[in-house]
């Protein structure tokens, strides 16, 4: 015991210590000023998620968006590919379901496919949660489709999201080990049900009001043709 404690207090020992002192700090340091460059970085991420998922629904061109949103994201993953608390952080894992988000929703309604994990090269969790999250754009895509009166390729979209749901729906693990995705699941699954009972509604009420205006028409024809 004197040994050990003659070498704590020794010069030797304080210089040691330093050393690695300071290299902590420096970690650190760095660690912080990387932080702050992920968050002002992951602004710009996240507003063009949103405006290349928003130009989805309006069928506008978005090609040259998803381009600078890889290019982005893909900087990002370099820059905190050192840092740990980072790349596996809530933080970026959120900035990372969303770029899956709107990725995935472009190539699904326009590449007709689905990325693989390597080809994004990124973490299954992120991965997955951002997958699940297209259910509810593909939904929003498909009522503005039953706006325009194209029931048909409304209820495209609603078997695209149904067959990507059943594939999801097999990864259902506790949260300790993917966490919150049996909520998304549950969610998600009320989600279709409603879609596809309101899709079924507005078909209804639509194949009605064809019935009614073709014996509106009728009546009119026949009163017409007896000189009323």
């Amino acid at each position: 015991m004197y040994t050990i404690i003659n070498y704590l207090v020794s010069g030797a020992s304080k210089l040691s210590l330093a050393l690695e002192l300071r290299k902590a700090k420096e970690y650190f340091d760095n660690l912080e000023v990387i932080r702050e460059d992920m968050i002002k970085r992951s602004r710009d991420i996240l507003n063009l998620c949103r405006t290349i998922i928003s130009k989805i629904i309006l069928r506008e061109d978005v090609e040259k968006l998803v381009g600078d949103l890889n290019h982005k994201f893909q900087e990002l993953s370099e820059i905190i590919k050192n840092f740990p608390e980072l790349q596996y952080s809530n933080n970026f894992y959120s900035i990372a379901g969303e770029y899956i988000e709107a990725i995935q929703l472009y190539y699904i309604t326009q590449k007709h496919r689905v990325l693989q994990i390597e080809e994004l090269n990124i973490h299954p969790i992120p991965y997955l949660h951002g997958l699940i999250e297209v259910i509810g754009e593909l939904k929003r895509l498909s009522l503005d489709l039953v706006r325009k009166d194209m029931f048909e390729e409304a209820y495209k979209l609603l078997e695209i999201a149904e067959n990507l749901y059943t594939s999801l729906s097999s990864l259902s693990y506790p949260d300790a080990v993917l966490p919150g995705f049996r909520r998304k699941l549950d969610i998600y699954r009320k989600v279709i049900d409603d879609w596809k009972k309101f899709l079924i509604d507005m078909e209804s009420r639509r194949r009605l009001i064809h019935r009614l205006n073709t014996v509106l028409k009728y009546i009119k024809h026949e009163d017409t043709g007896n000189g009323r």
